[in-house]
């Protein structure tokens, strides 16, 4: 007879083993107090970054590509008056896979054009060998990240 876990996971040899080590992160969501205005932002963003697909529901939109999906969805009006602090508890910061220092520093510059917040200029970090990247936030003040670190 077999059981399962605490956890409720099936015993050890009633699962499949798995097919390899997971190739990160499939999607993510952010709550914005101001949907249309995250929405413009990120509409403008993300299909720069391999996320060319949108979709559209009631309180929400996504975008999605080979890399995932990312979506944002209107806040409960209860927390209208919180703002994001990368120190509270939950959410530090996104970082999105550059292919390229050209490619950080182009964005950068449109960051620049739009006059969006930008929180840490492109330039190369001591994190790995060769990081470089550009830090900036969104309209409620996420702190977002374009990222590339050579091969």
């Amino acid at each position: 007879m077999s059981t399962t876990d605490p956890c409720g996971c099936p015993p050890t040899e009633a699962s499949s083993a798995p097919d390899g080590v997971a190739a990160g992160v499939h999607h993510v969501i952010v709550n914005a107090n101001d949907l249309e205005r995250a929405r413009r932002f990120y509409g403008w963003l993300l299909p720069k970054l391999g996320y060319p697909g949108i979709k559209e529901y009631p309180g929400g939109v996504g975008w999605y590509g080979a890399a995932g999906s990312f979506w944002v969805k209107q806040a409960d009006p209860r927390f209208a008056s919180d703002s994001f602090s990368k120190d509270r508890v939950g959410l530090c910061e996104i970082a999105f896979r550059a292919g390229s220092r050209a490619q950080v520093d182009a964005l950068a510059r449109e960051l620049c054009q739009r006059n969006e917040t930008i929180l840490d200029p492109p330039r190369e970090y001591d994190y790995t060998p060769g990081y470089y990247a550009v830090f900036f936030a969104d309209p409620d003040g996420i702190k977002l990240e374009l990222v590339h670190i050579p091969a």
